[in-house]
């Protein structure tokens, strides 16, 4: 690899990461560009000709980068500079060891699937973006539930009473749809995840969908204004009628497997199972 784009979280610790990783990449004679993830400057990226996005930070600035880089089919490495690190799965400890194996072309890239979002107001239809983790519809007032009426394939299956409904990728099944009961998902499986978010009835529960279905969740509820959140990074107000459809992008993530740990060992390190 001879072109990456560094993708920095905007803090010291994760400029204080690239400095000891830039000597690796100065060494494999690496062009490398620096771009700090800010909102303002993130939908300006364009990185065309690069090899690889590397990601310093944690996973909320590896879901930035994972928009952009899988518009370009740019595979994703990230160092972790977070908290959590279910996607930055990279220690900085072992970054020296493993990013030369990623620059030689040594590690195995995991292909995930992302989702395609789009508003229906009235007549029109809006295209939202694709998302890695995940498209949450939730109210946007306090101490009020919301009804969501949910359709799969244009057949109405349930209407949720409760705080909203979540749409999830593998992926994104360790995150929201976790909290909120889902269950996890492997990576690279082809499922879509429908998860209820704290259902006024108990009968509810999460559906594990075909990645070729298509998801709608349409507003039901009169007096209460919903909120639609994507990737827990953007979003928009929902009104009466509106329509939220879900169906799986032609765009994948592609993202470096850590050479030396399985999924199931990384959740039982980030959720300390015995």
């Amino acid at each position: 690899m001879r072109r990456v784009l560094v993708f920095l979280k905007d803090s010291k610790n994760a400029l204080e990461t690239f400095k000891l990783i830039e000597p690796i990449l100065k060494n494999y004679g690496v062009q490398y560009k620096k771009f700090i993830n800010r909102r303002n400057f993130v939908k300006k990226l364009r990185p065309v000709n690069y090899e690889l996005f590397l990601v310093i930070g944690g996973d909320g600035t590896f879901l930035s980068g994972a928009r952009i880089a899988s518009r370009y089919g740019i595979p994703l490495i990230g160092i972790n500079e977070g908290r959590f690190g279910f996607l930055t799965e990279i220690k900085k400890e072992e970054a020296p060891e493993v990013l030369p194996m990623v620059l030689e072309g040594k590690v195995k890239i995991q292909e995930r699937l992302m989702i395609d979002v789009f508003l229906k107001r009235g007549n029109k239809i809006k295209y939202l973006g694709n998302y890695l983790n995940d498209a949450v519809v939730s109210k946007s007032s306090i101490a009020r539930v919301i009804r969501t009426e949910v359709f799969v394939n244009g057949e109405r299956i349930v209407e949720v009473f409760g705080d909203g409904v979540i749409l999830s990728t593998p992926t994104g099944s360790t995150a929201y749809a976790l909290s909120a009961g889902g269950p996890i998902l492997y990576p690279e499986s082809k499922n879509l995840l429908f998860v209820p978010i704290c259902p006024h009835t108990l009968s509810n529960r999460p559906l594990v969908l075909p990645s070729e279905f298509t998801i709608t969740f349409r507003i039901a509820s009169g007096n209460t204004e919903g909120y639609l959140t994507l990737d827990g990074q953007e979003g928009t107000h929902l009104k009466k009628e509106d329509e939220v459809i879900v169906k799986t992008s032609k765009y994948v993530c592609k993202t470096f497997a850590h050479p030396y740990k399985t999924f199931f060992g990384i959740l039982r390190e980030k959720l300390r199972w015995g």
